[in-house]
């Protein structure tokens, strides 16, 4: 449309249909794809999303359809077959959705329930066994699924060969589908994977709204629409909903056109959201409370990051802010109901924004951390797992990092060690192979503690910290073994013990700058 170029944007941003180029790939919904289709490629039968209104299950479900039409080889293995709307009021009528679906020719005559079973049990079968293909059935609205049909999806799920199930169900569901797999035990056991999409953070709601002005720039720089202040706002009026802020920025894209502005900042935002949500006057009270009192928090901010001559028209807004403080009783010191409080508003806030000035990267630490000496804990163990293959030049490092500890052959219970951090010049990793990360945490205790847990139970466990610009500093356990395929690399995930397998991802590669710590010469991942 014309108009959108007063703002230098090629088309709409902020359409709410479920456009595959502006799907913004947040580690959210990233790894609920990957997980989804790992289990179809597996066969592995039975799949569930959970999520509120709004989260983003029918664009998950169409980015699904996409990933298995992309390849000729996928769209040739793989059949998808989605019901978008599973309301049915008998069992024949949804038999017969699911037999045109499949393109099983329906008689004009009367057929029972048991022929039409019949009819589609023989389609699996050839399909799955007789062409090894793929066939999976996808329901978008999963929570209006009558009981009856629930226990036909039951009875789909025992047609199956020694080694996979000839039908791979993936529903999407708002959280009432919860009550109804509890009311259907035998429904719910079936469940292989079960993932509950939950909305985004401050980070991925920045990162989501300055993807899509991206994508629909048409110049190649991403126009910078919102100030941080109308950022911030958007974040905490919409709490971070997708369908929300979509909806929200096309409304304040709109204002900006009529207004003939070029920025968006928190009047301009809350104006659009308090007729978004004219309906829910009632609900907008404390959503304006917890924005304007997070955005106090912006002043400190603007101090330190954001307080630059060019831009004295967006500070002096920011500023303005505080004032409303004296106008509001009852204001609370955090932002509420939001699931951030003023420390993790901190830590996602340091983002950069195009049109606004870079906040700092994370510098490498002179210390991968410290760790409180267990009783039974020596220190060699613990530099073999930290550094792997060491020699005395690290072994002379460590000791100058501990100039309080006398002897590093006899530290005692509670003695706190320090790890420097110490680059090695190999990467571990195998170029090019799927890696399996069982774990990862910033807490070095918490981790270290894990893996020793089960280290002794699973010896293709690898200790690995690294550092990289972008994630900081990180301590992560690997699977040794690199993988050809995802396939072969979910597959093993799949063998791992609870609560590994549940907390495992796969890896293409880490980031090009990643720094590790941990001198693997001797046992080096190897590839499967």
């Amino acid at each position: 449309m014309d108009y959108f170029r007063i703002l230098n944007l090629d088309k709409e941003p902020f359409s709410n249909s479920p456009e595959p180029e502006f799907f913004f790939q947040s580690m959210k919904h990233l790894g609920c794809l990957q997980k989804m289709e790992l289990s179809v490629r597996l066969r592995r039968g039975l799949n569930v999303v959970i999520g509120d209104v709004g989260t983003g299950k029918t664009t998950l479900c169409r980015q699904l359809i996409l990933i298995f039409s992309e390849s000729e080889d996928d769209s040739n293995d793989i059949e998808t077959h989605l019901l978008m709307d599973p309301g049915f009021t008998s069992s024949i009528e949804f038999l017969t959705a699911i037999a045109i679906s499949f393109g099983i020719p329906v008689s004009q005559n009367f057929e029972s329930e048991w022929q039409f079973k019949e009819n589609i049990k023989k389609y699996l079968l050839q399909k799955g066994v007789d062409e090894d293909k793929t066939v999976v059935l996808i329901i978008d609205e999963g929570q209006k699924l009558p009981d009856f049909c629930i226990e036909i999806l039951r009875e789909f799920l025992n047609y199956e060969t020694n080694e996979f199930k000839l039908l791979q169900i993936v529903i999407f569901a708002q959280r009432e589908f919860e009550q109804i797999l509890k009311t259907h035990k035998n429904f719910s056991d079936r469940v292989n994977l079960f993932y509950y999409l939950k909305p985004l953070n401050f980070r991925e709601t920045l990162g989501m709204v300055r993807y899509r002005i991206a994508k629909a720039g048409n110049t190649g720089k991403t126009p910078s629409l919102f100030t941080y202040a109308g950022l911030c706002a958007l974040y905490f009026t919409t709490k971070g909903y997708p369908r929300k802020i979509v909806t929200l920025c096309h409304q304040v894209i709109l204002a900006l056109i009529i207004q003939n502005r070029s920025k968006a900042g928190w009047f301009v935002v809350r104006s659009c959201a308090q007729r978004v949500s004219a309906i829910h006057k009632k609900g907008f009270g404390w959503i304006m409370a917890a924005t304007v009192t997070a955005l106090f928090v912006i002043i400190i901010l603007s101090a330190l990051f954001l307080f630059k001559t060019s831009d004295i028209k967006a500070a002096k807004e920011i500023s303005c802010i505080a004032e409303f403080k004296k106008f509001i009783p009852g204001v609370q010191t955090e932002p509420v109901e939001t699931g951030l409080t003023e420390k993790t508003f901190l830590q996602e806030a340091v983002v950069p924004i195009a049109g606004q000035v870079s906040m700092p990267e994370k510098t490498m630490p002179d210390l991968i951390g410290k760790l409180t000496i267990k009783d039974g804990e020596v220190v060699w163990r613990i530099m073999a797992d930290f550094y792997g293959d060491f020699d005395n030049s690290i072994f002379q490092k460590v000791v100058l990092a501990n100039p309080h500890i006398n002897n590093l052959d006899k530290v005692a219970t509670g003695e706190v060690l320090n790890l420097p951090a110490i680059a090695v010049e190999s990467n571990p990793m195998p170029s090019g192979k799927y890696l399996v990360r069982v774990a990862t945490d910033k807490d070095i205790r918490k981790i270290y503690e894990l893996y020793n847990e089960y280290k002794r139970q699973l010896s293709s466990l690898e200790f690995i910290p690294y550092w990289n610009r972008r994630e900081g500093l990180v301590f992560a356990v690997f699977l040794k073994n690199g993988y050809n395929s995802m396939e072969s690399a979910g597959s093993t995930v799949d063998k791992l013990p609870q609560p590994l397998a549940s907390n495992a991802s796969i890896l293409g590669k880490l980031d090009d700058d990643t720094l590790f710590f941990a001198d693997r010469k001797n046992r080096r991942f190897q590839t499967k």
